[in-house]
């Protein structure tokens, strides 16, 4: 196997597992980007008003929906490249 192979296998790998944790780590960056765009402090977010935090919870069920969705395709596409 020839480096090339190799760091092409690492970097799908690594990939992958970015794929994976998305999932995971998409609603604190959804938090933090809503709170940095809308101006809204994050303790008035925290205390404030119901509408912003489902608001933030609608986007996040949308973006696991769509990753439910995909999740097939782009680990079959990731294991494809891998070979």
């Amino acid at each position: 196997m020839n480096t090339s192979a190799l760091n092409n296998s690492v970097i799908i790998s690594l990939l992958g597992q970015c794929w994976r944790w998305s999932v995971f780590l998409m609603f604190p960056l959804l938090l933090v980007l809503y709170v940095q765009f809308s101006g809204v402090g994050f303790a008035d977010f925290d205390n404030g008003i119901n509408q912003h935090k489902w608001l933030i919870i609608l986007i996040y069920l949308l973006y696991v929906l769509l990753w439910l969705r995909f999740n097939r395709h782009v680990k079959a596409l990731l294991e494809q490249r891998r070979r």
